[in-house]
């Protein structure tokens, strides 16, 4: 069996979730090393007692030296190069939400670690895309892996990405998957205003650098849709607005000119398909 590392940010991750990691890993390998890290002084960490006694974990206190500073990450950070310095792990899996990790999971990846990052819906990006592998905690069974998948596309056809097509305001690409019997396509118009237009609303408004930042946005929806939709691929847009929030990005689509998130999804029909109920409610979309 391969043995895993797993190193636990309680500050960044509720209690609830601590079954559900150890019996995710345990079908993986061996847990030989058990370790969760916060100030344990804090009252919002007490619901860690059980699983700290349930499932063996070696809770490590780390006080907070100075107000507004973390350091349960660089304590965390410290223990998981010792454990990569001895040399017998194989796996690390590391549990939070904090993009501060990345360069850790960077390292150990260099290190040659294969690196399972568990999160939810609010763990970065960045933390994300520099797993081998992320574990969706609020819906298990969908990982988001960084290794391509199989190809199941011709190369032209992958050419449809956000970054290639997101300002291809012409281009209208035809649903080729089946929508569920109950479901109903939404028939999108002609956006009112142009992107350009869009564009410079913001920058007379004052925001810099408009097209990153709308690509920021679509990147947040893909990955939202990627870990919360269904088996048909669609996801309510209620993961992809609190994604959003929770990202603090100093924006959002009220400066681009949307009112809603939903008109800047059917903005976008040939980057989303969306659904909705004969009523105009449980507006839904996945990625072409």
């Amino acid at each position: 069996m391969k043995k895993i590392a797993l190193f636990i940010d309680a500050d960044n991750i509720s209690a609830k979730f601590g079954k559900q990691i150890i019996d995710t890993l345990e079908s993986r390998g061996e847990i030989f090393i058990r370790r969760i890290y916060g100030n344990w002084e804090k009252l919002s960490l007490h619901g860690w007692n059980d699983c700290i006694l349930n499932f063996s974990l070696r809770a490590v206190q780390q006080p907070d030296f100075a107000a507004g500073k973390n350091a349960t990450d660089l304590s965390l950070t410290i223990d998981a190069m010792d454990v990569l310095h001895g040399g017998r792990a194989e796996i690390f899996a590391l549990v939070s939400n904090d993009s501060d990790f990345t360069p850790l999971v960077i390292r150990l990846r260099e290190g040659g670690m294969k690196v399972i990052g568990l999160g939810n819906a609010n763990a970065s990006a960045a933390f994300r895309n520099a797993c081998h592998e992320f574990i969706d905690l609020d819906a298990p069974e969908k990982i988001l892996s960084a290794e391509p998948p199989p190809a199941k596309k011709s190369s032209a056809e992958k050419k449809s990405s956000v970054q290639l097509s997101l300002f291809d305001e012409n281009k209208k690409i035809a649903a080729k998957t089946q929508v569920a019997p109950s479901s109903k396509v939404v028939p999108i118009t002609a956006p009112k205003m142009s992107l350009q237009e869009r564009f410079i609303m913001c920058g007379q408004n004052g925001l810099r650098q408009p097209k990153k930042k709308f690509q920021q946005i679509h990147d947040i929806l893909r990955e939202s849709a990627t870990a919360h939709g269904d088996a048909a691929g669609f996801s309510t847009l209620n993961y992809a607005g609190q994604a959003i929030k929770n990202k603090n990005l100093g924006f959002g689509i009220k400066d681009f000119g949307y009112n809603q998130l939903r008109d800047f999804v059917a903005d976008f029909p040939n980057l989303y398909e969306t659904t909705q109920d004969n009523n105009g409610r449980h507006f839904r979309y996945r990625c072409r």
